[in-house]
């Protein structure tokens, strides 16, 4: 007997049922099988598991809401990917595909919270050489309209870190919102959480029993399992209750490891009647990371920079203000750092970027003497580690003006504009020059216009758009404001 563990809300598969699996109608569902409550499994804390998604019917969700209409689990491996079960998608006896717009992905918790956050499907693909009639490849994917930020994501296994991550024997968890009844239909609105253990590949399709807390379970056939691309894996409590997933569980996640370590190892596929003495069956991901890689479903490998970032110092009048562009390695940097010393008494100043991912940003030192020559490194970093140090590069500090900014731009007829600008001040210097610079965003040559009483006129601007900015000059160098964007009008 096998069931899929599908949607046990919108339609129950009894444990007698031979090969059941979702419909394709957008409703329908089958039945699934893991256990732990899951079938003796534990209420989630809220903020745990936040990777773990509902998939919803949409014709349901309107007529009946989020805890009616949930008919599968799936995990957020991306922001903008949902890894479940082909079963969810496929109906099991005409092959027949469900469409992205009879989906909907459920992001929180609690299905009855009346705040959970729905997100569309713009694409679903579920493996080509999925075979509904072995359960093999038992995996798709759904690619959402928009991304889901601001959620850990569950980072599917590599082959490497498979092999320890379901070695028998290894603690793995299951989550999802299915079945908690071995007798009936009894589905929490809050995702349980279970904890199972790996069984033998043995026992995934050569029918070698394993005993587990004093349960002996048995093992299935090889007409049965393939543990090439199925894992195996139930609990049993002290008192020999067994722990299993089960309806509603199906394409939910199978977890190794906690916290940033945790790994998606499998996904809920089949299994016996919820909570027998035969494992649960899920889809082993080691066996799916080309189809995963091949549809942008494995976030790029997180690691520490390795490679310095690229770094700038421009002088200012008693500081210096710190550039950094990261290196393009691969790594995600979170932060930069310089370090800021005078050659002549060793005197060290600091600076740092807030801790956030960027490509590019900037910090200030200040507090430093004009006309002294500082030697400026940088770095870039992660929560991974730091890259290698960037530099020395030399600069000195001068009294460069400061340039005003443009605070209002007025486009006139006949190619002309006028813009008021706050004062420029000189810091140590006369002011040279004091002029608004237009040059065309799409290239050519720039205008300029000298600045008198905060006022400006640009003239001969031709029909298209310019980036207008004030620049300040002194004996020591010149300074210009943020651009400020200007349509010319004819």
């Amino acid at each position: 007997m096998r069931a899929g563990w599908a949607n046990a809300r919108l339609w129950f598969a009894t444990a007698a049922a031979v090969a059941v699996a979702l419909t394709g109608a957008p409703v329908a569902s089958a039945a699934p099988t893991v256990a732990p409550q899951i079938i003796n499994g534990d209420p989630a804390p809220a903020e745990q598991y936040p990777f773990l998604v509902s998939l919803l019917s949409s014709d349901r969700l309107v007529e009946s809401g989020a805890f009616q209409a949930q008919f599968c689990g799936g995990t957020l491996t991306t922001p903008t990917t949902v890894v479940t079960a082909a079963h969810c998608i496929i109906d099991q006896k005409t092959g027949d595909q469900r469409t992205a717009s009879s989906i909907l992905v459920g992001v929180g918790p609690d299905l009855r919270d009346p705040d959970l956050r729905i997100v569309s499907v713009a694409r679903v693909t579920t493996n080509p050489d999925y075979v509904r009639r072995t359960a093999v490849n038992d995996i798709a994917i759904l690619t959402l309209a928009e991304p889901v930020t601001g959620v850990r994501l569950l980072r599917p296994v590599s082959a490497d870190e498979a092999v320890a991550l379901t070695a028998p024997g290894e603690t793995v968890r299951v989550a999802g919102w299915g079945n908690t009844s071995t007798s009936g239909k009894e589905f929490p609105s809050t995702f349980r959480i279970a904890q199972v253990v790996i069984f033998p590949d043995a026992s995934c399709g050569q029918e070698q029993k394993f005993i587990l807390n004093g349960v002996t379970f048995n093992g299935f056939d090889p007409t049965e399992a393939n543990a090439r691309f199925m894992v195996c894996a139930a609990g049993a409590t002290p008192a020999g209750e067994v722990i299993d997933s089960c309806q509603g569980d199906s394409g939910g996640p199978l977890i190794a490891r906690e916290g940033a370590a945790a790994r998606l190892i499998g996904v809920v596929s089949w299994g016996e009647a919820c909570a027998s003495r035969f494992p649960g069956v899920y889809t082993r991901i080691a066996s799916e990371l080309a189809f995963l890689s091949s549809n942008n479903a494995i976030p790029p490998l997180e690691v520490a920079p390795s490679q310095p970032p690229s770094l700038t110092a421009a002088p200012r009048s008693g500081q210096l203000i710190i550039g950094f562009s990261a290196a393009p390695d691969g790594s995600k940097v979170t932060a930069f750092a310089a370090s800021v010393v005078d050659p002549a008494t060793g005197q060290v100043w600091n600076c740092s970027t807030g801790a956030r991912p960027v490509a590019a940003s900037s910090c200030t030192v200040d507090g430093l003497v004009n006309g002294t020559t500082y030697q400026v490194t940088g770095i870039s970093g992660n929560a991974l580690g730091n890259s290698p140090v960037a530099g020395p590069v030399e600069a000195t500090p001068l009294p460069v003006p400061t340039a005003g900014r443009i605070i209002r731009a007025t486009a006139l007829r006949s190619g002309r504009a006028v813009l008021r600008v706050t004062p420029s001040t000189s810091d140590g210097g006369d002011l040279t020059s004091n002029r608004v610079v237009c040059t065309p965003v799409a290239g050519g040559p720039e205008l300029t216009s000298d600045i008198t009483a905060g006022r400006v006129v640009v003239s001969g601007l031709r029909p298209t758009r310019y980036a207008c900015r004030v620049r300040a000059e002194n004996a020591y160098g010149a300074i210009e404001s943020a651009p400020v964007r200007v349509k010319a009008r004819r």
